[in-house]
């Protein structure tokens, strides 16, 4: 494209802030994408090169008002299959590649994972939600957040890819009904809408429910889900899916199907690849018991098959099926004891 025509695209320069609203998260993700497209601000995107399309960006809250409830998943906005969703929700809620963090043996790793930045911060909040409980009778506080970002990790220049996620709150409000309904919230600096955002608040979504059970048995009351609120300072579609993946026309057609027509629940996401969720729970443990033998990250079902491990019947951590025992810690004195954060074989 020529350069009088990028600068035609441009606008006047200034951020524009957008809102959606909707039942479920398959939902929510076409409602953004659309609105991304239709009333985001024109500039390059993150890894823009000279000869792409500027791409669409904007300052979004997506409020998804039951995110328990199915489809989850929304084709457009789905990169990962279906063992890459559950890997990574186990990522964010069980931490267990907190060790895949770069070191000096291994300085390609990543440079944070967000379990690894929340996971002693959770005992926190819940003890001052129990004393808020015993002490006032009610739980209303607003500070029962965690941050992630790390100025003196996130901001130097040897830290090419900080985190996107950047804050999570969780509110207690109580309804008409004398019900205590538990929303959640998170804040994120920059993401990938067409790749990236369906994919990370699902895990998000799990931690939602993992955290409204554990508060509901802590205090013997019962908690309801509440809505969840996405808020993203960039949510951005990529100049490359303009020139490479036809973005213009996918969204002509998204318009003329409906978010229904691409969506799908999150189980049946599991399966299309021929594994139930239980069983890609098993897949994944697989790989990390492959991995402590020194077989490297990630190893193919075949390669697993080959050492000897049986992927369909290989039990993995009932852990992961509940509440991360590193989050029942209990602080003393405004420390924690010193457990090891979960690891591969924990």
């Amino acid at each position: 494209m020529r350069e009088v025509d990028q600068k035609e695209l441009r606008g006047d320069g200034k951020l524009r802030t957008i809102s959606v609203e909707a039942d479920c998260l398959a939902e929510a993700t076409h409602k953004a994408i659309i609105a991304c497209h239709d009333y985001g601000f024109r500039v390059e995107t993150p890894k823009q090169k000279k000869w792409m399309t500027l791409g669409y960006d904007a300052d979004i809250t997506a409020i998804i008002k039951n995110p328990d409830a199915e489809p989850k998943v929304y084709f457009p906005g789905m990169h990962d299959d279906g063992r890459g969703v559950m890997q990574y929700n186990l990522e964010v809620t069980h931490g267990i590649h907190n060790h895949w963090k770069k070191n000096p043996e291994h300085p390609e790793w990543w440079g944070y994972t967000y379990n690894e930045r929340f996971n002693d911060q959770i005992p926190f909040i819940l003890q001052r939600i129990k004393h808020d409980w015993e002490e006032k009778g009610r739980i209303s506080g607003r500070d029962y957040q965690f941050g992630i970002w790390r100025a003196d990790e996130d901001v130097i220049l040897e830290q090419e890819d900080p985190p996107c996620f950047q804050r999570g709150q969780f509110r207690f409000i109580e309804n008409s009904d004398g019900e205590i309904v538990m929303n959640y919230s998170t804040d994120w600096r920059s993401r990938d809408l067409l790749k990236a955002w369906n994919s990370n608040n699902i895990p998000q979504i799990e931690l939602m429910k993992l955290f409204a059970k554990k508060v509901s048995k802590m205090l013997d009351v019962p908690i309801k889900l509440g809505a969840y609120a996405d808020h993203s300072s960039s949510l951005h579609l990529y100049g490359l899916y303009v020139d490479r993946d036809n973005l213009e026309q996918q969204i002509k057609q998204m318009k003329r199907d409906g978010w229904e027509a691409k969506s799908m629940s999150l189980d049946d996401y599991f399966q299309t690849g021929g594994k139930t969720a239980e069983q890609l729970k098993r897949f994944v443990y697989s790989q990390s018991i492959a991995e402590h033998m020194g077989f490297g990250l990630n190893q193919s079902e075949k390669t697993l098959t080959d050492i000897g491990i049986d992927t369909n019947k290989f039990p993995y951590p009932a852990e992961w099926d509940t509440w991360p025992k590193s989050w029942d810690r209990e602080p003393v004195n405004g420390t924690l004891p010193g457990v090891a954060l979960p690891g591969i074989l924990k």
